[in-house]
C-alpha cells in the first residue's frame, strides 16, 4: 500500500518477510524498533522502517516490562532471579 510518497507493509506480510510471528511485530512496534500508523484498528508499517531492521533485531530477546511500564524497582517485572 502508498500513501502519498510513503510505502506500508501489512502486519501479515513483514512477519511473513521477517519469518516472525505477528505479536513479533507488534512488539516491535511497541518497542519503536519498527514505525507504523495503526489506522482503523489495523497496522500498516512503514516499508523504510523494515528495510532498516536488522535480522538480529528480530530474533533478539525480548526485555522484561510490565502491563504499567513502570520503573519501579520493586515491580515483580524486574525480578531478575538472583
Amino acid at each position: 500500500m502508498t500513501v502519498g510518497n510513503e510505502a506500508f507493509y501489512s502486519l501479515a506480510e513483514v512477519a511473513r518477510q521477517l519469518g516472525t510471528t505477528e505479536t513479533r511485530i507488534l512488539m516491535l512496534l511497541k518497542q519503536g524498533a519498527l514505525e507504523g500508523e495503526l489506522v482503523d484498528g489495523c497496522w500498516f508499517i512503514y516499508q523504510s522502517s523494515v528495510a532498516g531492521l536488522g535480522p538480529d533485531r528480530v530474533s533478539a530477546p525480548l526485555e522484561p516490562s510490565c502491563r504499567t511500564s513502570c520503573s519501579a524497582s520493586t515491580c515483580a517485572c524486574h525480578y531478575s532471579g538472583s
